[in-house]
């Protein structure tokens, strides 16, 4: 199998749209996997009708986190990993959905061990490279499975933690593409990145990463 798409979620009602984005893919060779940010013991009857009404596939799975935390989804993409059957991971979250029915196959050009393409990001072209570790995340980057997991932390930003070390360790490809994922302007997490403070935050932490991968390697020398 080629590809295994990653959602976390805490059963909003965007899931819904992006599921049928992925249905619609004219690539069949995909698997998705909804991880469920709950316990299933825990959720509430709206939580359990939304997950009922996505349309059940032989190639989509729920599984779920069996513990409580606050941690934006780290530990249900960490999970998501050992259940993962794909030669690739992507990362999708559940408030974005796929840009057209194509996406899949566009990706089939990659053939190093991880890559990154652009997305639509409140209706702009959005296209951050490595090292812009706070500007890049789910929807934006795929890597091969054996590169390992995304980090079980609880860091807001965990997924520049992940890229940097992809980037710190392994060569990647660019595919200057079309944007291949939609993330409204709806997107709880942009409006955070958008903000005043947002942006105050990712240029501290951008500076403070860069910095520890630095020290890091020069310890190694």
């Amino acid at each position: 199998m080629r590809y295994t798409i990653i959602t976390p979620t805490i059963c909003r009602s965007f899931l819904p749209r992006l599921c049928e984005s992925i249905d619609a893919q004219t690539s069949r060779d995909w698997e998705h996997i909804i991880a469920v940010d709950i316990p299933e013991n825990s959720m509430t009857r709206e939580q359990r009708k939304l997950v009922a009404s996505i349309p059940v596939r032989e190639n989509r799975i729920f599984v779920y986190c069996d513990r409580k935390h606050r941690n934006f989804g780290n530990t249900c993409r960490h999970n998501a990993w050992a259940h993962a059957n794909g030669e690739y991971i992507f990362y999708v979250d559940d408030d974005d959905y796929l840009s057209d029915n194509s996406v899949l196959s566009a990706l089939d050009s990659v053939t190093e061990l991880w890559a990154v393409f652009p997305l639509l990001r409140h209706g702009q072209r959005f296209f951050a490279l490595p090292p812009k570790i706070c500007n890049i995340g789910g929807g934006m980057f795929m890597h091969k499975k054996e590169l390992g997991r995304w980090p079980d932390c609880q860091a807001y930003e965990a997924d520049g933690i992940f890229v940097e070390e992809l980037a710190q360790k392994y060569p990647y490809q660019v595919l200057d593409e079309k944007p291949l994922v939609i993330q409204p302007q709806s997107s709880f997490g942009l409006k955070n990145v958008h903000s005043w403070w947002g942006k105050r935050a990712a240029r501290y932490i951008s500076r403070r990463l860069w910095q520890r991968y630095l020290d890091k390697a020069a310890s190694q020398e």
